[in-house]
């Protein structure tokens, strides 16, 4: 009994055009357990890095985002919805500002730490639940695989300064209703109330990043081209698309202009190519890098020569191609000349999910096919080849520049201290770049010097007892049980992937005492 043959028996086995059936309960039993231990590893690796390198003072974007247009004006009773809905740089950051304000209220002070956590677990549960719905094309052993390598790839803290400011917490939500949206369009009705639910997903979407009004624009695309294959027909349709486009055409000219954003922006063709290529070809460098992003294109175009029915799942796939594309499109212009921040690195990994997902669907075989077996074993493993040396790539100086993170965080901590402590400015006037943490020593010092803000201030900078113990207590468990959740998800992964290779054996050694005893 080979591994390979066991996980076939594993549930996750949705054949091409199987739409969304579930497994049963039993069945159902081991995806949760799948699912879980998935979780878990990400779970763990994220409050690593966070344990490792967190910090509970607030940093750069938080001082504008945080305290000054949202903790000040709600401290002084003058909050509004229009202030919830205001832009932040191009962004309309909804959703962050009401985590913040729960957060506040859950810990009694203004609390990055904990919004780290929190966005650990939305982070990791968003990551999961895409793998497992792009991986719904492959049977079985494939798309266990698949889901296991997006996970560990998804793992690596390549997007630490996400992980490492509270504040980013948008960068997750974009993923999980962008994503949430396009399956619930990508074979819904015109009209229907999932279609509605699609919609209103969308828009939850641009309530995070000003790029996320490119989510129904993703879902026009695909609507588009399941009508010129005839699985969309009638008015109906049509006005349903028309309807989509005049939400998504509202979405982005609510999109701010930003003068100071302009510096960033791609200022001629070439700035815009440049930043493309080196979008499309991350984690690799140069043209050689789209060898990475060819699995999807191939997929799309197969995908479409078969004609797919509505409710082949493979539209999903597609359709979340198109919406990654959008996105690197629209940070190659908007921000051409630096591209490749960490900030964008978990947009860019379900990229690298999409196409992992794609290369296995190209290249997989069966069993019974001998002659196809070798030559599609060779393509695959030279395609992951390339993948895996890639990753190698900006590996390289990863650690460093979480180190540095950690040790500029703990250099601003105590000069924020000193200032508070004292109340001499030096601490902050003198000090030069990474030393403080935010860009103006004196809009600084001004924050601070408003009483509602200094009130807000996590009590590790004011020398005083948190307010509330037992949130301080349930952070520091779940930050130390980081390499716990770490090796209890590899031990499930490990028990769930052994059972299935198993159950066909004890299966068949129960028939077998079947006939004996009859």
């Amino acid at each position: 009994m080979t591994i390979q043959s066991g996980l076939e028996s594993l549930p996750i086995n949705a054949q091409i055009g199987g739409g969304r059936k579930f497994p049963g309960s039993r069945d159902g039993k081991r995806t949760a357990i799948l699912l879980a231990s998935l979780f878990l590893i990400l779970f763990g690796s994220r409050t690593a890095i966070i344990r490792y390198a967190g910090n509970s003072t607030p940093f750069m974007d938080e001082w504008d985002g945080d305290a000054a247009s949202l903790l000040e004006p709600y401290l002084q009773g003058k909050l509004t919805i229009g202030d919830l809905l205001a832009p932040f740089n191009e962004h309309r950051i909804f959703f962050t500002r009401l985590l913040v304000l729960s957060i506040f209220h859950i810990s009694g002070y203004w609390d990055v730490v904990l919004q780290m956590i929190v966005n650990a677990v939305l982070d990791s549960v968003t990551v999961v639940a895409i793998c497992f719905a792009l991986s719904r094309v492959l049977p079985g052993a494939w798309a266990i695989a698949a889901m296991i390598l997006s996970v560990l790839i998804n793992a690596v803290p390549f997007g630490y300064e996400n992980a490492l400011l509270g504040f980013n917490t948008h960068f997750y939500l974009l993923l999980a209703f962008s994503f949430s949206s396009l399956w619930l369009l990508f074979d819904a009705g015109a009209w229907s109330s999932r279609w509605a639910a699609g919609i209103l997903c969308g828009v939850g979407s641009f309530l995070c990043m000003a790029s996320g009004a490119l989510t129904l624009a993703a879902a026009i695309a695909a609507h588009v081209l399941q009508m010129a294959y005839g699985r969309r027909r009638g008015l109906r349709e049509w006005l349903g698309v028309a309807a989509l486009a005049a939400v998504a055409v509202a979405l982005v000219s609510m999109v701010p202009h930003i003068p100071s954003s302009d510096a960033y922006r791609a200022h001629s063709v070439g700035q815009f190519l440049s930043a493309l290529l080196k979008l499309a070809s991350w984690p690799a460098h140069g043209y050689i890098g789209l060898i990475l992003l060819a699995p999807s294109a191939l997929f799309c175009l197969r995908a479409l020569v078969d004609r797919p029915l509505l409710g082949d799942v493979r539209w999903f796939n597609v359709v979340s191609f198109i919406w990654v594309l959008s996105q690197i499109l629209a940070l190659a212009a908007g921000r051409a000349h630096f591209p490749l921040q960490s900030r964008y690195s978990d947009t860019l990994l379900i990229g690298l999910t999409i196409s992992l997902v794609s290369a296995f669907s190209l290249f997989r075989w069966k069993a019974t096919e001998r002659k196809r077996m070798i030559w599609r074993s060779l393509a695959l493993a030279g395609w992951l080849a390339v993948f895996i040396l890639s990753l190698a790539n900006p590996l390289h100086d990863l650690r460093w520049f979480i180190d540095l993170r950690r040790h500029v965080a703990e250099t601003e901590a105590k000069n924020l201290t000193g200032y508070l402590t004292t109340g001499d400015a030096s601490f902050l006037a003198g000090a030069p770049a990474l030393e403080i943490p935010y860009s103006e020593s004196s809009q600084l010092r001004k924050l601070l010097d408003t009483p509602e803000i200094r009130s807000a201030l996590p009590p590790a900078l004011l020398s005083r007892d948190p307010p509330r113990q037992w949130v301080e207590a349930l952070k520091r468990v779940l930050l130390r049980l980081d390499f716990v959740s770490l090796g209890l998800g590899v031990l499930l992964l490990v028990a769930v992937v052994a059972w299935g290779a198993l159950r066909p054996a004890i299966n068949g050694a129960r028939r077998r005492d079947a006939v004996v005893s009859s």
